[in-house]
């Protein structure tokens, strides 16, 4: 008797203590919800966010600076994208701003203008097409080198075709059609003379 009950608590122990073993033991989808915390982690820990600014000065020194000063400006929206990565583990910084072009003489920057419309002329057309070319190398230039820009080379109508399209694509009246491309170039103005440029880098901090 004596040996059948402690046979019994013998059993009752081990049964208890697999439970016990058992319930200690994440499931399956605890683990893959561990495995998906831990995906997550590794890629904020790689989160990275990067900017280049380009500006111009009246000398090199000038130059610069003006970038450096660009540069400092930007910093915080290039960390804000680092942290929107990184946010759940780990916080940005910004770890680098470096030249990454040393002054040189300015390029001009071109711009591209299209027109393509039916019930017009061809004058119109080219009009059009070219004050399109303009405004955009006017808007490229400063943006490129945040100053206000001017146009270096006037916008010049590189294609002209008149043809006939139905209104609809497959039906409908056909429409004569004049359809223009121009180009234009702008540059800062003149008293500027080198351009430059400087990368801001920003990266998880582990």
């Amino acid at each position: 008797m004596k040996i059948q009950l402690l046979s019994s608590l013998i059993f009752l122990s081990l049964c208890c203590h697999s439970v016990l073993v058992k319930a200690s033991e994440p499931s399956q989808s605890e683990n893959q919800k561990l495995q998906e915390i831990e995906r997550r982690r590794i890629r904020a820990g790689q989160a990275e966010a990067s900017e280049k600014v380009t500006t111009v000065g009246v000398d090199e020194r000038d130059c610069v600076e003006q970038a450096r000063f660009r540069a400092s400006r930007i910093s915080s929206a290039v960390l804000s994208r680092c942290n929107s990565e990184a946010r759940e583990f780990y916080q940005c910084a910004v770890v680098s701003q470096r030249i990454v072009q040393y002054p040189t003489y300015i390029s001009s920057v071109s711009g591209y203008g299209d027109f393509n419309e039916s019930k017009t002329t061809e004058a119109i057309c080219r009009d059009s097409a070219v004050r399109e070319a303009e405004r955009d190398a006017l808007s490229d230039c400063s943006e490129k080198y945040g100053v206000s820009c001017q146009i270096t080379s006037r916008g010049t109508v590189t294609s002209h075709r008149s043809y006939q399209r139905r209104r609809y694509f497959i039906m409908g009246p056909k429409e004569l059609r004049h359809e223009c491309n121009a180009h234009a170039a702008a540059e800062p103005a003149s008293h500027y003379r080198y351009q430059c440029s400087v990368e801001v880098i920003a990266k998880a901090q582990l």
